[in-house]
């Protein structure tokens, strides 16, 4: 019996400890309109944040124009700025207005882990992984190569591929080739681990966020993927530990650092800002949060573009084209030649304006009170959004905003003073899909070389299209402000078989 009232002691602590931590964290209620308010029912409201948060925002834009407005959402209201606002939280650093605080908070992070803001990753990101990504470039097209080669059928004729199942391994096992080297980064188990790790996180938040927040510290446990969560770290940390620990021997032998990659870049930087919480433990939860952060943005993109690429088969050869000249004569694709695809990467970039993977990817929380140049005012703790996929801001000088152009970019950059600009990884106030400002996406410049990359390959490998019955680009599918790619459709890959004599 003693037992029994244990646990109910417990249970009623922690019912009351949430009760107060959730009172206590009540955001405030804003005086700005609602878009939908004449539907009466909120939950109708909810639902259609849930699947037709497009529509909605498109409602907003077109009713309130530059001013601010709410959405009534499974979360609680979210704020919405005009485009025009994002100059006022542009100069903002991570301390004041936090993009990775906002997603955090979206993912209830407090529960999946991600609510983690390090110093060392995000130099490691920001520093270490940007300078040294011109050196990676022939190993990720190695890797790309090898997961080719060993994960995808032989496609000798038209076979239909699930491209949401084989580019997650062929991103993730990419990506790791930078993040934990050689030869781990081809390792079944931590490739397992990290891909699981990213969908754990995901799935459980948004079953976690169908209880109520003061039930959310019971209910976590009562979600499949949240004690998925835990044991997807204690088994990073397991599968991390041998290699880190010869690492460690080998650099007491030489008194040299012989790595070049995320494991050795945030080891060091723990040295060089004297992080004394930094261990194997720490180090293994960053290595998973690097990879969710990279591996399925990634493969989405991809995605996209080989849907539109399918959708409009005029822009296939004159990529290829492009592709074939700028490494003529090489072995293995090098920085430059990343560098001279310019219609691939503006190809990139269109499909991305018109996919984004949000379409509010400007989002920051505030760290501290904010006030906005109209006079409103953001108390601390509040998220806030920009309505940033609204096509009919698209300058006048790139042409038709509503039309697919994939050389939009490439025609842009053809004058000399723009030759820098309108790139895949270019922020502005016109194109801020990795959003803008001083939190900009420090992976971005990563994920274009990822990208290109990849793309590069099955251009130059394969002829691919969609199954039949599929007419025109596919419809994209909406949950909440993510834009995600229709997982339903097949699309037929058939191996190019080239004379090795030309």
């Amino acid at each position: 019996m003693s037992e029994l009232w244990v646990l109910v002691a417990t249970v009623l602590i922690l019912l009351i400890g949430s009760v107060v931590a959730f009172n206590a964290q009540r955001l405030p209620t804003f005086t700005v309109p609602t878009v939908g308010e004449v539907t009466k029912d909120v939950n109708t409201l909810k639902r259609r944040f849930v699947h037709e948060a497009d529509v909605l925002l498109r409602e907003g834009y077109e009713k309130f124009g530059n001013g601010i407005f709410q959405v009534l959402t499974p979360d609680g209201p979210r704020l919405f700025l005009p485009r025009l606002l994002a100059h006022d939280l542009k100069p903002l650093n991570r301390h004041e207005a936090s993009g990775m605080k906002a997603l955090a908070d979206r993912h209830i992070g407090h529960y999946t882990t991600i609510d983690h803001e390090s110093d060392v990753m995000l130099g490691a990101i920001k520093i270490d992984l940007n300078r040294n990504l011109g050196n990676f470039v022939g190993d990720v097209e190695h890797e790309v190569a090898h997961c080719f080669e060993t994960q995808f059928p032989k496609c000798e004729d038209w076979t239909p591929l699930d491209l949401h199942e084989k580019l997650l391994r062929v991103v993730a096992q990419a990506s790791a080739r930078i993040f934990v080297g050689y030869p781990m980064c081809r390792d079944e188990d931590w490739l397992n681990c990290s891909t699981t790790f990213s969908l754990d996180v995901m799935l459980g938040a948004e079953k976690l966020k169908q209880w109520k927040p003061w039930l959310r510290p019971l209910a976590q446990y009562f979600v499949p993927e949240m004690t998925r969560i835990r044991g997807d770290h204690r088994r990073a940390l397991e599968l991390l530990l041998p290699e880190v620990n010869k690492r460690s021997k080998e650099s007491s032998k030489t008194h040299s650092h012989a790595y070049n990659d995320m494991i050795e870049w945030m080891q060091q930087r723990a040295g060089k800002i004297g992080d004394r919480s930094f261990d194997s433990k720490e180090l293994a939860n960053l290595q998973m949060l690097t990879a969710t952060a990279a591996i399925h943005t990634t493969r989405l993109a991809i995605i996209h573009c080989l849907y539109d690429l399918a959708a409009r088969r005029e822009y296939i050869e004159p990529l290829r084209e492009e592709i074939l000249e700028v490494t003529k004569g090489s072995e293995a694709l090098k920085k430059q030649h990343l560098t001279q695809m310019r219609k691939l990467d503006s190809f990139m970039k269109e499909s991305q304006r018109h996919n984004p993977p949000s379409i509010a990817t400007f989002q920051r929380k505030a760290m501290v009170p904010i006030d906005l140049s109209n006079g409103f005012h953001i108390p601390a703790g509040t998220i806030v959004q920009c309505n940033t996929n609204i096509l009919d801001e698209t300058p006048a000088e790139w042409g038709d905003a509503n039309a697919f152009d994939g050389f939009r970019f490439y025609k842009l950059r053809s004058k000399p003073e723009d030759t820098n600009k309108f790139q895949f990884a270019s922020t502005s106030y016109d194109s801020m899909q990795f959003g803008f400002g001083n939190d900009a996406c420090p992976g971005r410049f990563f994920a274009s070389n990822q990208i290109k990359i990849i793309l590069a390959y099955i251009l130059l490998n394969y002829e691919f299209n969609f199954e039949n019955g599929v007419i025109g680009r596919p419809k994209n599918i909406m949950f909440e402000v993510n834009v995600l790619a229709d997982p339903t459709i097949k699309v037929l890959f058939k191996k190019i078989r080239r004379d090795p004599s030309v």
